[in-house]
């Protein structure tokens, strides 16, 4: 019997979930309560989605709220700097977009983004999307 799949989490997904006026919270808020999967995130899609938290001075009880959802960093050397560059050329999108792209890509694993770029991109690669 196979284990729980996994899903590497785009910034998106844990902005909205800590964001309750995010027009995509309650839609990842449920994902989150609801899904067996497990959850991933690349180190810094996690960085990017604490800067908000950091300047209001809660980047610590963001992290570990995070945390206690079962959210887990992905190890950093997944993706090699020729995989992230490959995957910028072939897409177009932001380095950070890549970096989750990629490391789904890595993992074989699904990706939950709000992004529709990254969406389509992951989507155009074959990943499926979990979100």
């Amino acid at each position: 019997m196979a284990g729980p799949m996994t899903t590497v989490l785009d910034a998106t997904i844990i902005i909205a979930a800590m964001d309750t006026n995010d027009a995509h919270h309650e839609r990842v808020a449920d994902f989150l309560k609801n899904t067996t999967d497990d959850l991933r995130i690349p180190k810094l899609s996690l960085a990017e989605a604490l800067v908000a938290q950091v300047r209001v001075k809660q980047g610590a009880q963001a992290q570990a709220a995070i945390q206690a959802l079962g959210i887990q960093e992905l190890p950093d050397n997944l993706v090699s700097a020729l995989d992230l560059a490959t995957t910028r050329d072939a897409t177009g999108l932001k380095m950070p977009d890549c970096v989750v792209l990629a490391s789904a890509k890595a993992a074989r694993a699904r990706l939950a983004t709000t992004d529709t770029k990254l969406a389509k991109a992951a989507s155009d690669a074959g990943i499926e999307l979990a979100l």
